[in-house]
């Protein structure tokens, strides 16, 4: 079957006919669209020479031996190491051998990808264990939809969710500016049943904002940076804002208020859902037993939600259905 170049804008045949006429060269190059080089090197080389030439090189400006790949493929599976650090390793006794030479040599083998190492993996970390109070604190952006006053817009999840207890506040906030952060720890601080002695964010502007340092001295809170480049250091919160995605964000709902009434239920029922990571208890029953074994760690201006709020609302009903969506698969 007949090859051509997926970026060439002629085919042989319009080459057999560019190197046969006679027109001026610049007329045939407005015709076929092509530039009056590409007119002059078809006429060159005649219309019995219109194929793709092959850009393969005719020599090669290095040419190892079956011992050089020998060696090279040893030191491969005996280091591991990567192209760039084999390559410094070999030239200095394969100087004629540059790193595309080693990689040819690689690929020719089946070498350009290791195996999988043999050596025992290193055990992903746990998160130090905290009492209760230890507080990881995200900014989730939220679908595009309608507010109150009918314009379409987007709007940001904050969260924060307890380490040790895993008990989870959200909020819906208009934007993700450090005032927005700043009202969020306040709110988090007022609604979390227990004192808050940590937060640990991400670098996002609104966190490192010296308005939100400010606020944490100001509450007492010891305020943690995960380092750049490093989202499973915040991984809890970041898990939960994929099951939010997960399980909230699938369902069609037409506006903002609607969203806020689906995320106040889903808060409340997550918090009384049972999960494996907390041995089959739920983040309620996990924050029962802390206060139950220590009374000092409540907090006693704490305002949970109501967890009738959501069915009382004006717009809800206990049989699921609500103003503008529907609690199920979209």
């Amino acid at each position: 079957m007949l090859s051509i170049h997926p970026n060439a804008r002629t085919t042989p045949a319009v080459r057999a006919e560019i190197a046969s006429s006679a027109e001026p060269t610049g007329i045939l190059a407005r015709r076929f669209g092509v530039s009056t080089e590409t007119v002059r090197k078809w006429r060159q080389r005649g219309p019995d020479a219109c194929q793709d030439r092959s850009a393969r090189p005719h020599t090669l400006p290095w040419k190892a031996s079956e011992e050089e790949r020998a060696i090279v493929c040893a030191l491969r599976r005996a280091t591991g190491f990567p192209l760039d650090d084999l390559t410094f390793v070999v030239t200095h006794f394969l100087p004629h051998l540059n790193r595309d030479a080693v990689y040819r040599i690689l690929k020719a083998e089946g070498l350009n990808r290791l195996p999988p190492s043999d050596q025992a993996r290193q055990p992903h970390g746990r998160f130090k264990a905290y009492e209760l109070g230890f507080v990881h604190l995200d900014v989730k952006q939220l679908p595009k939809l309608r507010d109150k006053d009918g314009v379409t817009r987007k709007r940001y999840l904050s969260v924060a969710i307890d380490r040790c207890s895993q008990w989870v506040h959200l909020a819906v906030k208009d934007d993700e500016t450090t005032a927005s952060a700043v009202a969020f720890l306040e709110e988090a601080l007022a609604a979390l049943p227990f004192p808050v002695t940590h937060v640990l964010t991400d670098r996002g502007s609104c966190f490192t904002a010296d308005a939100f340092e400010h606020a944490c001295q100001r509450h007492g809170v010891t305020h943690r940076k995960t380092r750049p480049y490093t989202p499973r250091t915040n991984g809890m919160v970041e898990r939960f804002n994929g099951r939010v995605q997960r399980e909230v964000l699938g369902i069609t709902i037409y506006s903002h208020r609607n969203l806020e009434t689906v995320l106040a239920g889903f808060n409340v029922a997550y918090n009384a859902r049972r999960q494996r990571v907390l041995k089959g208890r739920s983040p309620d029953a996990v924050l029962r037993e802390h206060l139950a074994a220590k009374p000092e760690l409540a907090n006693p201006l704490a305002r949970p939600p109501d967890p009738e709020a959501l069915w009382a609302s004006p717009f809800g009903d206990a049989a699921g259905e609500f103003d503008g969506f529907r609690l199920g698969a979209p």
